[in-house]
């Protein structure tokens, strides 16, 4: 997984409940590079030791930690990226191309999920998430945050999800 995501969730745990529980739950962490991927297991573990002293459950976390990430931390660091685009909805339709498809070319190891991101006209975007870490909460948590960026509303429906069986996420997001 890829470092930025260790560090903003460093930087989640710290702004979201408080200095105690970040240094409590990252106490024996390394410091997380943003050029460096990791082995995933060592997020699950970190987040899950973060779900286990807030008492928070996992999906939830998950989606919240997903809104911080993208209206704080990309908003930080990728500021450029988000004013090239004027709406979210713009915006969304460029995360494949070319953001992760950046990332897999400098960073084989950090492996981010594939999105297919179609746009439907008048009735929106349709992303269809696969990846085996089948974070779709997280996703649908970065959906929500890249609006906040925006000052916009994004409906989001998940009519087909991994975690219920299916081989694919098919998020489903209107504009109103």
């Amino acid at each position: 997984m890829h470092g930025l995501i260790f560090a903003s969730f460093r930087d989640y745990l710290h702004t979201e409940h408080g200095a105690d529980v970040a240094l409590d739950v990252t106490a024996d962490e390394p410091q997380y590079t943003l050029s460096d991927a990791y082995p995933d297991e060592q997020f699950l573990s970190l987040f899950g030791q973060a779900c286990t002293r807030t008492g928070m459950p996992p999906e939830q976390m998950l989606f919240d930690f997903g809104v911080f990430t993208a209206a704080t931390t990309f908003a930080r660091l990728y500021s450029v990226l988000f004013k090239l685009s004027p709406s979210a909805r713009d915006f969304l339709l460029t995360v494949e191309t070319p953001i992760h498809d950046t990332v897999r070319v400098s960073m084989p190891d950090a492996q981010p999920p594939k999105l297919a991101v179609t746009d439907l006209g008048e009735d929106g975007l349709q992303i269809l998430y696969t990846s085996p870490r089948r974070l779709c909460v997280l996703l649908r948590g970065l959906v929500e945050g890249t609006g906040r960026i925006y000052d916009e509303t994004i409906h989001v429906e998940e009519p087909e999800c991994m975690l219920r069986g299916d081989p694919a996420c098919r998020v489903m997001l209107t504009f109103p």
